[in-house]
């Protein structure tokens, strides 16, 4: 199976859980996304090896922000009296990343493509359950789930020759967050714990562990 049906059969199975039949019924396990769009900004490092040329080299938040689109399901509590509850999320977001100059074996380089996870959220809200005119709410949540990463990068040698690669895989990642909710817009802080992408013999191998703050609306 390529990766791109990879990507979608594992989206399928993580936007609709199996769960027990007598815990929920079909329409709470198979409940329809939302779209949420916002930016992001991105602090932390990714490093990448090539077998062939280089290796643990570190590219660095380079400040920009980020365009995000996210789908996302409403939430499901486990029960009526209780604030703990879980979604699932799909994100896909843009970034692009400069060489660390801290490291002193090139002279400059880039790492830019997009990346794509999946993740089912726990988490713990105080406030308004819902989303609405006047809601406001605030929440703690730790995720883990699936990361699609499809990259180009360069590499600038002090002799003025380039060195050009790729790293596309796929990897786990996790994170742990605070939201804060506002209408139907949200606030965020996500810090990440670092992933490794597993790539393709002729790819680079990446690992990250970019942490950000994001600013989204709900529709």
């Amino acid at each position: 199976m390529n990766k791109v049906g990879l990507l979608c059969l594992n989206t399928l199975l993580l936007l609709n859980p199996l769960q027990a039949a007598t815990a929920m019924d079909l329409a709470a396990i198979f409940r329809m996304p939302v779209f949420k769009i916002g930016v992001v900004g991105s602090a932390g490092t990714v490093e990448v090896s090539d077998n062939k040329s280089f290796s643990d080299v570190p590219f660095k938040s380079s400040g920009s922000i980020s365009p995000v689109v996210t789908l996302i399901q409403p939430p499901v509590y486990f029960g009526e009296d209780t604030r703990w509850g879980y979604h699932t999320e799909l994100n896909v977001k843009y970034f692009k990343l400069d060489y660390d100059n801290d490291d002193a074996r090139y002279q400059d380089g880039e790492l830019k493509g997009y990346t794509a996870d999946i993740t089912p959220v726990l988490f713990y809200q105080w406030g308004h359950k819902e989303l609405c005119a006047k809601c406001r709410s605030w929440r703690v949540e730790a995720g883990v789930g699936m990361n699609y990463l499809n990259s180009d990068g360069e590499l600038k040698q002090p002799d003025g020759k380039d060195i050009e690669f790729s790293s596309v895989g796929f990897g786990f990642n996790s994170h742990i967050g605070a939201v804060v909710n506002y209408r139907q817009w949200e606030l965020g802080l996500r810090l990440v714990v670092p992933t490794q992408i597993n790539d393709d013999d002729d790819d680079a191998d990446a690992r990250h562990a970019l942490s950000s703050v994001s600013l989204a609306y709900r529709f």
